[in-house]
C-alpha cells in the first residue's frame, strides 16, 4: 500500500518535470508515506524520500514509512530540510507545495529558507488520491459495512420523545462497537422542522411523532471514511411525505445507476437535478449532487452543475440528491459508489424503501 503510494507520487513527479515535492498535511502523509503522525514534513524527489519528524514519532515513522529515509529533527524543521538538501547535492529546482493545505506562515518561512534556490508551484494531491487502490476500496468496504450494520441496529431502538442527540449517540455507539475509530463527520439527524436543513447537525429537539428523520453519518476504518444519508418517518407518512420521498428516491435511483467511467460531474448532477426539477421543486435542491470520499470525508471528484471532471474507474462518488422545503420538511438519500469502466458498485446497502418507525 504504502509503496504503491510513494511510486505513484514519484511517477508523478517525474511526468511533471518537477525536482521533488514538499508534503505535510497529514491526510497526504498518511497516503504518500504511510504515516500517521501528527507532526512531519516528507520531501520526496525522483528518486529519494525522506520523512522528517520529531523524538515523539521517529520510531513510529520507522515502522510506517516504508521507502522512506527517516530523519529526526532537534530544534529547527527548515534546517534540517536545509541540511538534507546540501547532503544529497539538491541545490536547485522546482518543488510542489501543498498549496491549499500549507499555512502561509510556513509557506513564509519556506520561502525565506529555500527562496533563492528554488521555485514553487501548488499542486492539487487530492486529484492523485481520487482514483482508489484495490486495497483502498477493500478498507472503503468495510467502513461502509460498519455504517450499514450500526444503522440496522438504530432503527428498532428509534423513539418518539427521545431527542436527535439521543440518536444520534445510540447510531455513534453501533458504529464504533463494529471498529469505527470515529464518526466520519459531525452526525447530522435533523427531524422534523429541522430536515428542511442539508446539514442539520444533531441537536436536543425532541424526535416527534409524523417526523421526517435524516440521518447522514459514516464510520472510519482504518482512517478510511464512509458516508451515507436516509431518511425515515416517525409513524405513518403522510401524502407529501410520501410524494417527495418518491422524487428523492427516483432521483437517487437514476443517478447511481448513471454512474460509469465516462461521465462528468455536471453530467452526473443533471440527472438528479433535472429529474427534480421536473416535479417542480428547482431551489429546493441547491446543493451538489455528490464527492469523493476516501481519506478524507470530501474528496475529488465531485459532482454539481460546474463540474467538468470526467470519471474514471475506481473514483468513489456519492450521489445525494435531496428536497428542502425551509422551515418546513427536508429530505435526502445518499450512496456512496465505486465508478467502474462499465457501470458501478454500490458500496452502502441499507434499504432505501421509506421506513415507517413503530408501524
Amino acid at each position: 500500500m504504502i509503496m504503491n503510494g510513494l511510486n505513484l507520487l514519484q511517477q508523478y513527479i517525474k511526468e511533471q518535470e518537477l525536482t521533488g515535492v514538499i508534503l505535510m498535511s497529514p491526510i497526504n502523509l498518511h497516503y504518500f508515506a504511510g504515516f500517521t503522525g501528527t507532526t512531519g514534513f516528507a520531501i520526496i524527489t525522483q528518486d529519494k524520500a525522506f520523512m522528517i519528524t520529531d523524538f515523539r514519532y521517529t520510531e513510529q515513522a520507522t515502522k510506517q514509512c516504508e521507502g522512506y529515509t527517516v530523519i529526526q529533527y532537534e530544534s529547527s524543521v527548515m534546517d534540517t530540510l536545509v541540511d538534507i538538501f546540501n547532503e544529497h547535492h539538491i541545490h536547485e529546482g522546482l518543488f510542489g507545495i501543498e498549496g491549499k493545505q500549507m499555512p502561509v506562515d510556513t509557506y513564509e518561512t519556506l520561502c525565506d529558507t529555500l527562496d533563492e534556490r528554488f521555485n514553487f508551484t501548488s499542486i492539487n494531491f487530492a486529484k492523485l488520491r481520487a482514483v482508489k487502490r484495490e486495497d483502498e476500496l477493500e478498507l472503503l468496504r468495510k467502513a461502509a459495512n460498519i455504517g450499514d450494520e450500526a444503522f440496522a441496529a438504530l432503527l428498532p431502538q428509534l423513539k418518539v420523545g427521545m431527542t436527535e442527540n439521543e440518536a444520534r449517540i445510540i447510531l455513534e455507539s453501533e458504529m464504533l462497537k463494529r471498529g469505527s475509530e470515529e464518526p466520519s463527520f459531525a452526525t447530522i439527524v435533523a427531524s422534523g422542522n429541522r430536515s428542511s436543513m442539508p446539514h442539520g447537525v444533531a441537536s436536543d429537539k425532541v424526535i416527534e411523532a409524523g417526523d421526517f428523520v435524516t440521518f447522514d453519518f459514516g464510520a472510519v476504518y482504518k482512517g478510511y471514511h464512509s458516508d451515507m444519508t436516509r431518511t425515515i418517518v416517525m409513524g405513518l407518512a403522510s401524502e407529501l411525505q410520501k410524494k417527495l420521498y418518491s422524487i428523492v428516491l427516483e432521483a437517487q435511483k437514476r443517478g447511481v445507476a448513471a454512474v460509469r467511467a465516462g461521465i462528468t460531474g455536471k453530467e452526473l448532477d443533471a440527472v438528479c437535478r433535472d429529474y427534480i426539477k421536473e416535479h417542480g421543486y428547482t431551489k429546493e435542491f441547491n446543493h451538489g449532487t455528490g464527492h469523493g470520499v476516501g481519506l478524507e470525508i470530501h474528496e475529488e471528484p465531485v459532482a454539481n452543475t460546474k463540474s467538468d471532471t470526467v470519471f474514471t474507474e475506481n473514483m468513489i462518488i456519492t450521489v445525494e440528491p435531496g428536497i428542502y422545503i425551509t422551515g418546513t420538511i427536508g429530505l435526502r438519500i445518499e450512496d456512496s459508489v465505486i465508478v467502474k469502466s462499465d457501470g458501478y458498485e454500490v458500496l452502502t446497502h441499507s434499504p432505501k424503501e421509506l421506513i415507517e418507525i413503530g408501524i
